[in-house]
């Protein structure tokens, strides 16, 4: 039994079963036009057997799955002639039948549903990007990530469609507000609650403007006072200032005084009465 390669028939029925499927979309969208499988045991590293595939292939690597890869080739010449050329270069840098490599087929041309134009548009873009950079320059590509947000950007099933997920939240949002809106009216005995609540409220605050107004009417009794000092202070610097006139107020004050002595010493003294016992 030859266990060297996998004939052409096995390998397009690998392309119909679950796991690469993505294969299929791929070589729907003309994005490769062969494909490489692996063995695990003779690789062993598969960061190993991309790097020897990238020095090999100018353009996108998709990973299929672990040691399953498909790239475009370069499509001047016969693909199953470049398959077997690929497959010699790789044998001879990570040994023999440690790869097989085969040609893809495209089938005939049919009008593309939108993930599929969508996956081939990004195939597009990495194979400009990468034909600027250089030929030196390579890149490996998630297919199933590829795939999967191609089809939900598209709105198609396989994982579900992005939209779909989006309306189905927005009806769910429009229904919590449909039943928030169709509520009945508030309880008569809530609105009792609040109405007594905002007349305590009024009245705390009422008690309170009390309150700052006794504060107001003491404090401008204290600004008055404050006043008042300031005046006689005012009126002692201004004294101090003119020692004339302070001797001149203080004289007068003091005759004042005197003439207010010599008037009660005038006045006769009143007569005693005796008592009689």
């Amino acid at each position: 039994m030859d266990t060297r390669s996998p004939d052409s028939a096995s390998v397009s029925e690998s392309a119909t079963q679950p796991g690469p499927a993505v294969l299929a979309d791929l070589i729907a969208a003309g994005l490769v036009s062969h494909e490489m499988i692996g063995d695990p045991a003779r690789l062993g590293s598969e960061a190993e057997a991309l790097r020897v595939l990238c020095t090999l292939v100018a353009g996108p690597v998709w990973r299929i799955e672990p040691y399953h890869y498909a790239f475009r080739a370069d499509p001047d010449g016969v693909p199953e002639d470049r398959a077997a050329a690929l497959e010699a270069a790789l044998a001879a840098e990570l040994g023999p039948e440690a790869v097989w490599v085969s040609a893809t087929e495209r089938p005939e041309a049919a009008d593309l549903d939108q993930p599929l134009l969508l996956l081939r548009a990004h195939g597009q873009a990495v194979q400009d990007t990468l034909a600027a950079a250089g030929p030196e320059l390579t890149a490996v590509i998630g297919a199933r990530f590829a795939a999967a947000t191609a089809r939900l950007v598209a709105g198609a099933e396989a994982g579900g469609a992005l939209d779909a997920r989006l309306a189905a939240i927005e009806a769910r949002q429009e229904a919590v507000l449909a039943a928030l809106a169709g509520r009945a009216d508030p309880d008569p005995h809530g609105a009792e609650v609040l109405a007594e609540l905002l007349a305590r409220l009024g009245a705390t605050l009422g008690q309170v403007l009390q309150r700052l107004d006794a504060q107001a009417d003491v404090l401008h009794g204290h600004i008055a006072r404050e006043d008042m000092v300031a005046g006689r202070l005012a009126e002692l610097a201004a004294l101090a200032g003119a020692p004339a006139a302070f001797q001149a107020t203080l004289g007068l004050t003091l005759a004042e005084f005197l003439a207010r002595i010599e008037g009660h010493a005038a006045q006769p003294a009143p007569a005693r009465v005796p008592q009689v016992s």
